[in-house]
């Protein structure tokens, strides 16, 4: 056999003992941060594991993953008994994503049913996502889910904003229910500026396309403590947003 011939081979052979070992190192490191940061729910899931640290290094690498206002992030999901809902500005698909690696506990976000997409309902119950029909009753269950979530000890992610920019730097109105679930959580909001992702037609498209994206911390609002009711909360957090991106 011509050596050139056996030149591919013998890389093989040489790579595969470091391919395997590297796989190992990430499965190892997998096993870690899953105790550690992943969904609680998934104790023990090396597959979570990994997928927790995949976002962390494809948002820090891909997007370049800035992260300020860390001291305003709790360490866990629940103060004081009382849940935390992480409320963002929507900028593109890619939003949730870098918001789950920034923060240090699993957050179950809000998705519209419309926007899932064909043939990707394991990805949803993957992930946790809590899929709200717009079209009517249906919306009713996504509420449910999501105060269940709460009481679990589990923070929820709202887009109060409903559906991404159609414009770079459009904020749509914040839709009301977002004070909702809120009140009836008797939840703390931890709110999240986003900038900086790729603006695309498709909610997909800005998980393809590099960027230089940020993640902004604001502190913690406490409704009650604001004397905020259930319908000013959706308004109010619409106008801290537009300042904060003026």
């Amino acid at each position: 056999m011509h050596l050139l011939t056996l030149a591919p081979l013998v890389v093989l052979g040489v790579s595969i003992p470091w391919f395997l070992l590297a796989v190992l190192a990430w499965l190892l490191l997998a096993w870690y941060s899953r105790r550690v940061y992943f969904n609680p729910r998934r104790e023990g899931d090396i597959l979570s594991g990994l997928a927790w640290d995949f976002i962390r290094v494809y948002c820090r690498v891909y997007h370049q993953l800035r992260i300020s206002g860390r001291e305003h992030v709790p360490l866990t999901p629940v103060v004081g008994g009382r849940p935390i809902v992480v409320i963002a500005n929507h900028t593109a698909g890619l939003d949730p994503v870098l918001i789950q690696a920034a923060c240090p506990w699993y957050i179950r976000w809000m998705m519209a049913a419309d926007m899932k997409g064909e043939n990707l309902d394991w990805l949803w119950e993957f992930t946790g996502v809590i899929l709200v029909d717009r079209s009517g009753k249906a919306e009713v269950s996504g509420v449910r889910a999501a105060m269940s979530t709460l009481r679990d000890g589990t923070a929820v992610g709202i887009f109060p904003e409903g559906k991404l920019r159609t414009t770079p730097t459009e904020i749509n109105p914040f839709l009301p229910g977002v004070g909702l679930i809120v009140c009836r959580g008797n939840a703390l909001i931890l709110p999240a500026v986003i900038r900086g992702t790729p603006f695309c037609q498709s909610s997909w498209g800005s998980l393809a396309e590099p960027s230089a994206s940020s993640v902004e911390f604001k502190p913690m609002l406490d409704p009650r403590h604001l004397g905020w009711k259930a319908a000013e909360i959706a308004p109010n957090l619409e106008r801290m947003y537009r300042t904060w991106l003026a």
